[in-house]
């Protein structure tokens, strides 16, 4: 404006209500302002932009050419500025559309994956679910970053610092087998015997991370002999079945599979240490209401299993 005070925001609130009203009575009412404010903010208006925007055509008044042209631009502005510095719309999951993104570490998959995703169908059924796997090539922490996912739920600790994490659930540590293993009948697996068994295990993440069994058989100064490395971890419950081959992994995982193969599972020594499952979110995520409410849903899902 020139010569004078510019324009705020507020004045021009003031002016869109002025345009869908056409009456300064209207106007203050619906704002909780003044008529003679409301007046001033018009005179001011009339002054920077050169037009009278509202005149009088009888006993009503009626926007000029420009006044009308003026409506759509204003209100886009305003509700641009309401999204740029306004408080974030709350997420309404029965309405919303779109993808969940999820990464997952394997062994999840049938202990949190079933529960989780049904949840979400129930209570957010316009929206797509998409899950992957964390394998050595993948950059999960870049991929948060960039926005390619939403969550990760890994049972590794130390994320890259810039990433959030919460704890999701702490599970013991069994060992499962197939119905030959000579641990078949035992009640009880010794540390003696488990370093002396034959291991099948996933292919470790990296050298620098071989996963958190032998992270935690190696604080102990142990090492287990693993004889087979898989990179798919659903293949490793039908490799026990017909062979000599001990898996250590979570009770709620030697639960599942035990359930729909005949495999066994007993308590694995102390040395073996416990699983601890994480949920991992980007800082540039932590405030987004929509991903908000996808770690509340995990979160939820993870305590039912404890």
């Amino acid at each position: 404006m020139k010569g004078g005070k510019p324009i705020n925001t507020r004045e021009l609130r003031v002016l869109l209500k002025l345009l869908e009203e056409r009456s300064v009575t209207r106007t203050a009412e619906a704002l909780d302002l003044t008529q003679p404010f409301v007046s001033l903010v018009l005179k001011r208006l009339r002054e920077a932009t050169g037009d009278p925007i509202l005149v009088r055509s009888g006993s009503k008044l009626v926007l000029t050419v420009r006044g009308e042209e003026m409506i759509d631009p204003l209100r886009a502005a305003l509700e641009g500025i309401d999204r740029v510095v306004g408080q974030p719309a709350d997420f309404d999951p029965k309405k919303a559309e779109g993808e969940f993104r999820i990464a997952s570490a394997d062994c999840m998959e049938a202990i949190i994956l079933p529960s989780l995703v049904a949840r979400l169908r129930e209570v957010a059924p316009g929206v797509r679910v998409i899950v992957r796997a964390i394998d050595q090539a993948y950059d999960y922490a870049g991929a948060l970053e960039r926005d390619e996912l939403d969550v990760v739920i890994s049972n590794w600790p130390g994320p890259p610092q810039h990433l959030k994490t919460a704890r999701l659930l702490s599970e013991d540590v069994v060992c499962l087998f197939g119905p030959d293993h000579p641990f078949a009948g035992r009640e009880e697996i010794t540390l003696d015997d488990y370093l002396a068994a034959d291991h099948l295990a996933p292919v470790a993440r990296s050298k620098a991370d071989p996963g958190p069994i032998d992270s935690h058989l190696a604080a102990a100064g142990l090492k287990r002999d693993i004889r087979v490395m898989l990179p798919e971890f659903n293949l490793i419950p039908h490799m026990l079945m017909n062979g000599q081959l001990v898996f250590t992994s979570s009770a709620n995982f030697a639960r599942y599979q035990c359930s729909i193969l005949p495999l066994s599972s007993l308590p694995a020594p102390a040395e073996c240490g416990s699983l601890d499952f994480y949920l991992l979110w980007h800082e540039r995520a932590q405030a987004d209401a929509r991903n908000t409410w996808l770690r509340q849903q995990i979160m939820a899902v993870a305590r039912s299993l404890k």
